[in-house]
């Protein structure tokens, strides 16, 4: 049980760390004068969200095929339980 609760302050302090550096980086945004700096950031930064929209569109899409494959699949066996019409 120690190495989980050492593994969960590990875990904090790595956090903690990546706030800090997230801090200062916003912090180095705001001190940026250069202009060609800031639109290549940005640029970097727009390349990043559209990669982010690509995989958010593929999961998307594979979820809705998994549950359609799934109310399929639940749909299936009551059709073949259901007693024939004729009667």
């Amino acid at each position: 049980m120690a190495s989980m609760e050492h593994a969960e302050e590990v875990k904090t302090v790595k956090e903690k760390e990546k706030k800090e550096k997230t801090k200062e980086k916003k912090e180095k945004v705001d001190e940026t004068t250069d202009t060609t700096k800031l639109r290549a950031k940005l640029e970097k930064i727009d390349a990043k969200i559209d990669d982010l929209k690509a995989k958010k569109q593929e999961i998307v899409d594979r979820l809705l095929q998994l549950e359609e494959a799934t109310a399929n699949a639940a749909a299936a066996p009551e059709a073949e339980a259901a007693p024939p019409a004729s009667g």
